[in-house]
């Protein structure tokens, strides 16, 4: 060990191998290769993408679909700028995912060398934490604390860049600190005071619901959330990325906690008391389904979360586990069978509308029939991902959610970018090869990701995506048609009938083309079938427009 030396690529490689990172996204340049070479040589593989934007959201996926940090590389300038889109997603969302780019050298600042530009002022606005090194044998220490930051409390996005010179640089073992751990297991708990009289609130309750968001998920709190759901019979809704940390069929599971969903909507204005946990008002579910007179327990890792924009009785601050846990020790049965057969029952009777739409025979092919011909094929080793406007809206309407990280989408923030869904699905297969991915998106939100098939081939990644093509920006027409007198005149909202299956045959994957709904079936099984990244492109009624 005696004279043996890191350069600055290796070191970050070192923190990465030990703090559990499986792989890195991005697209190769010169002021990261140093790292890239040095994390293939430790067993971390690169995974090439075709564009920086879709590496961000490939690290997105990885932590929506196992709940451990993604990570995710751009060299310097536009590499760094493409990578923006995804980071403000991540900050919207709290997800955690670690960001290194490459910087020109340190001898480049300021005299208009390539790709030298002032990356920090940019990101620090849309960051949890960034940081520039400024010394070789630091690195561990920055990339530890930069691992820390994105992983505990509120997750979310930050943010390392090393220029290209100290990646290069060697310098001595002896002279570097490794240290033993960079993260630890610790988190709050709860005031045991606050969380009793929230358990005896609860106790009281006649017609409870639980609202659970994705700081349930983060904490991976879904067996202590299961625990209290069981123990105290209390309906549950879920959201985001908790969306199946209760599944779909667990009978006190009421389905998406969204303000569009009249069974939450009936449910919070019935109900006399609601325990909300990990999640935020706003986006798909706004503060107005709350009535100024309901009782609200609220459990945030964030204090100031507890009171934004809400009105809380109880209000506990700590990690949704350890809280989960707590609630669960405190609390017995609660008597409110009665309630949660009501909300049953408008749940089935939505179920059963929804059905009968999804059997329609009528051709151009009827949305719902594409989504029922999709839903048939879920199973407990399933992960569903959706993507675009009307697409996903779909799909949360009538997509069941078999368990804990199975449905990761748009939705997932309120940033709402579209084209995330073949990056997400990507890194779904990569963190679950065994299981079945299906990806239902648009055929607007298909157009950014497409040339990710390269990469899905490239590295033997098989899943299916199912286009819902209605040959237009959907939800945007559909939208300003209902502010206009008349559908003409429309600026920009039509696409073409195009053959996007035959563009994923020629990037070397499998190709189906439907226009027929008897044909569907069939089809989707060819395309789970193949063994290949495998696209359906389903042309559907483009004047049907979601119920919700």
């Amino acid at each position: 060990m005696e004279g043996k030396k890191y350069n600055g690529g290796a070191l970050v490689a070192e923190v990465l191998k030990k703090e559990g990172v499986r792989y890195v996204f991005g697209i190769p340049g010169g002021h990261i290769y140093p790292m890239m070479e040095a994390c293939a040589a430790r067993g971390i593989p690169f995974i090439g993408v075709r564009h920086e934007m879709n590496a961000a959201f490939m690290a997105e996926g990885w932590a929506l679909t196992t709940g451990m940090p993604g990570v995710c590389t751009g060299t310097a300038g536009p590499g760094f700028t493409n990578l923006i889109t995804g980071l403000a997603n991540s900050s919207n969302g709290g997800i955690p995912i670690f960001c290194l780019a490459g910087k020109a050298r340190i001898t480049e600042n300021d005299r208009n060398e390539l790709q030298d530009f002032n990356q920090m002022d940019m990101i620090k606005h849309i960051t949890k934490h960034c940081r520039a090194v400024a010394e070789t044998h630091r690195v561990p220490e920055y990339v530890g604390r930069a691992l820390a930051y994105c992983s505990t409390g509120r997750p979310g996005p930050v943010y390392l860049e090393i220029p290209r010179d100290l990646m290069d640089k060697e310098v001595l073992a002896a002279d570097v600190e490794f240290q033993q751990t960079y993260r630890t297991a610790a988190v709050p708990a709860g005031d045991p005071a606050v969380v009793e009289a929230a358990a005896k609130m609860l106790q009281a309750a006649r017609k409870p619901v639980i609202i659970a968001g994705g700081g349930v998920w983060w904490s991976q709190a879904h067996n202590e959330l299961s625990r209290l759901v069981e123990k105290t019979g209390i309906p549950v809704f879920t959201r985001n990325a908790a969306r199946g940390v209760v599944p779909d069929s667990h009978p006190l599971c009421m389905g998406i906690a969204a303000s569009a969903s009249p069974v939450l909507r009936t449910a919070l204005a019935e109900a006399d008391l609601a325990l909300v946990v990990g999640t935020r008002p706003g986006f798909t579910m706004t503060r107005d389904v709350f009535p100024k007179s309901l009782r609200i327990i609220r459990v945030d890792i964030d204090p100031a979360q507890l009171t934004d924009q809400l009105d809380v009785s109880i209000g506990i601050v700590g990690d949704a586990r350890r809280v989960l846990e707590q609630l669960a020790d405190f609390t017995g049965g609660v008597d409110c069978k009665d309630w949660v057969g009501y909300l049953a029952g408008m749940k089935n009777n939505l179920d059963s509308m929804v059905t009968a739409m999804g059997a329609s025979h009528q051709c151009p092919i009827h949305p719902l029939r594409l989504v029922f011909e999709i839903a048939k094929r879920v199973d407990e080793d399933t992960i569903v991902v959706t993507d675009g406007g009307d697409a996903a809206k779909w799909g949360n309407l009538a997509l069941p959610v078999p368990g804990p990280g199975r449905h990761p989408g748009i939705i997932s923030t309120s940033f709402g970018p579209l084209g995330v869904g073949i990056p997400y699905a990507i890194a779904a297969k990569l963190a679950h090869p065994d299981k079945k991915v299906i990806l239902l998106t648009g055929d607007g939100a298909f157009g950014y990701g497409a040339m990710e098939y390269d990469t899905a081939v490239r590295y033997n990644l098989p899943f299916t995506t199912v286009i819902l093509n209605d040959k237009c920006w959907g939800m945007i027409k559909r939208s300003e048609a209902k502010k206009s007198a008349t559908s003409e005149g429309f600026v920009g909202l039509d696409l073409l009938e195009t053959r996007y299956d035959k563009l994923v045959e020629i990037l070397g994957g499998h190709g189906e083309y439907v226009t027929q709904p008897g044909y569907i079936g069939p089809a989707l099984e060819r395309a789970l079938d193949s063994g290949k990244p495998a696209c359906l492109n389903v042309i559907t009624d483009p004047d049907i427009g979601p119920m919700v």
